[in-house]
C-alpha cells in the first residue's frame, strides 16, 4: 500500500459483509455509494477549476451578448455518474446535462478544444490535486457512512 492512503478502521468489516450478500447488483450498489462519497472532495475541486464564460462573446473583432445563456452554468453542471453497463461499480466526475444546467458546451468545446480555442483540462488538474483519494475533512463523513453501511449490511 502507498504511504498517502487512508486507513479507514473496519473497512476489512465492510469488505466481508459486501462479499456475503450474494446478488451482483445489490453488492454494486452498495459500492457505488460509497464511491460517491469518496469523490465529493474530486467534484468540489473541478467546481472550483471549472472556467466561467462571461456574458460579452468576442468573435471576428465584434463584441456580441450572449443569447439563453447564463455565465457559469458549465460550474452547476459538475457531477457524479455512475457507469451503467460495466460489471464493477466505476464512478466518474464530469459535466453533465440536466434540465437546471447543460453542460454540453462545456464537454464538447472547452474541455476538449477546437481548431480556434486551446482544451481547458481541468478535470484533470482537478483530479490530479486530490488524487482521487479521501482528503481530511471528508475522511470523517466516509468513515461514519462506512460504519453505517456495516451496521445495515450485519442485519
Amino acid at each position: 500500500m502507498s504511504k498517502s492512503l487512508v486507513e479507514i478502521e473496519g473497512f476489512a468489516e465492510l469488505e466481508k459483509q459486501i462479499k456475503l450478500l450474494t446478488n451482483d447488483k445489490v453488492k454494486k450498489r452498495e459500492v457505488l455509494k460509497i464511491l460517491g462519497q469518496v469523490a465529493n472532495p474530486t467534484v468540489k475541486a473541478v467546481k472550483a477549476l471549472t472556467p466561467i464564460g462571461s456574458e460579452l462573446i468576442k468573435l471576428r473583432g465584434k463584441t456580441y451578448k450572449r443569447k439563453n445563456y447564463l455565465a457559469g452554468i458549465g460550474r452547476k453542471s459538475i457531477g457524479k455518474k455512475n457507469m451503467r453497463k460495466t460489471k464493477n461499480a466505476v464512478l466518474y466526475v464530469s459535466p453533465r446535462s440536466s434540465k437546471r444546467a447543460d453542460g454540453w458546451y462545456l464537454r464538447q468545446f472547452v474541455i476538449r478544444g477546437t481548431k480556434y480555442q486551446k482544451a481547458n483540462e481541468f478535470i484533470d488538474k482537478a483530479y490530479s490535486q486530490t488524487k482521487g483519494q479521501v482528503t481530511k475533512d471528508a475522511e470523517v463523513k466516509v468513515a461514519k457512512y462506512i460504519q453505517k453501511q456495516i451496521n445495515k449490511l450485519s442485519k
